[in-house]
């Protein structure tokens, strides 16, 4: 199975008269919590309840933890963990809660997961669209 990719033209933001093509992924779907839950029920000996009820329920307790500061490592899978953008004060002093500008979510693969991908494929299709 491979990857389908398509050809975007985009121009350069410091010069619109400079443009260069690349290759980008052409989405094929998507995958719901429903889906991924058969796709577990098929491989385990849960029932498509049991799972669905285990990955709401990890959807829900996910951002608890985040909120406590913690990053959650979810083992073979990746580890979450939230970063905050601020703005700059002259002196420690004058920073606060108000500096936050915003909060990130972020994900680090874990070593499996990359392992897993390593032999991806990819192809064009010989009449690619193009935007």
């Amino acid at each position: 199975m491979a990857v389908w990719l398509r050809k975007v033209r985009r121009e350069n933001p410091q010069d619109r008269s400079q443009a260069k093509w690349y290759l980008t992924q052409e989405k094929s779907g998507n995958v719901g919590l429903k889906d991924i839950a058969k796709e577990i029920e098929g491989r385990s000996a849960l029932s498509l309840g049991d799972v669905q009820s285990v990955l709401s329920n990890l959807i829900e307790v996910l951002p608890v933890f985040l909120k406590l500061g913690q990053s959650v490592n979810l083992e073979g899978f990746g580890t979450f963990r939230i970063s905050v953008t601020s703005e700059g004060a002259a002196t420690p002093e004058e920073l606060n809660a108000r500096h936050v500008k915003g909060v990130k979510l972020l994900f680090l693969p874990s070593a499996d997961l990359k392992r897993n991908l390593a032999g991806i494929t990819f192809e064009i299709p010989a009449e690619a669209p193009t935007a």
